[in-house]
């Protein structure tokens, strides 16, 4: 018995050229899915529509991921850290921008000396606190910044970005719980495991230790 009317909804792949898939760290096709919606009268197409789902598909691993990643390099060299390696310190350094302003020089000078190790560059101190003045005030720009480079980020890519992270929460002594919470929050983010944390935090107190 056939229906007198039906709707269904179907993905359609389209090839929209080569993108960098941080699924099998390939350069694949890219194919774009539209959501196909099609409308059928007594079993009989009548009506199609087609609208764009905002996710690509990897077309050597079917890996399906949203269109963002199409933005980056098939490597994550120096240059492709930076924006992840400075939203992390930035965020270290606002979390205590609160503090004494003596503290504060001293984690400037940390972070100032990690993003010239990493990258090479030199960090100039105010632009610095500028920044990590911003991004205080802009809640979700760590999340957005490191959802869109943390699949193409590698293990120990991102055990340096926690290492850097605590070596500024340890930059004046003890971590605070608060600086602590937010390391826990950034290792969520960049999607390490428990084994990873446990690991980086363990060997960051015996450090400062």
């Amino acid at each position: 018995m056939k229906f007198l009317f039906g709707r269904s909804d179907r993905y359609r792949c389209i090839p929209r050229g080569e993108f960098y898939c941080p699924g099998c760290r390939q350069t694949a096709v890219c194919l774009g899915m539209d959501t196909l919606t099609v409308t059928r009268v007594l079993g009989v197409p009548v009506h199609r529509r087609s609208k764009d789902s905002g996710l690509v598909k990897c077309g050597i691993c079917g890996g399906v991921f949203d269109r963002d990643v199409t933005a980056f390099s098939p490597t994550v060299s120096r240059e492709g850290l930076k924006p992840a390696l400075l939203a992390v310190l930035l965020a270290m350094l606002s979390a205590d921008m609160e503090g004494e302003h003596a503290e504060a020089c001293v984690e400037v000078a940390v972070v100032s000396s990690i993003v010239a190790e990493v990258t090479g560059e030199a960090a100039d101190p105010e632009a610095l606190r500028n920044e990590a003045r911003h991004l205080k005030d802009d809640s979700g720009a760590l999340d957005q910044r490191l959802k869109v480079i943390t699949p193409y980020l590698t293990n120990a890519e991102k055990r340096m970005l926690l290492e850097s992270a605590l070596r500024v929460a340890h930059a004046n002594g003890d971590a605070s719980e608060m600086e602590m919470a937010l390391i826990q929050r950034i290792a969520g983010l960049l999607d390490v495991s428990d084994a990873l944390f446990r690991g980086v935090t363990e060997a960051g107190l015996e450090s400062a230790g």
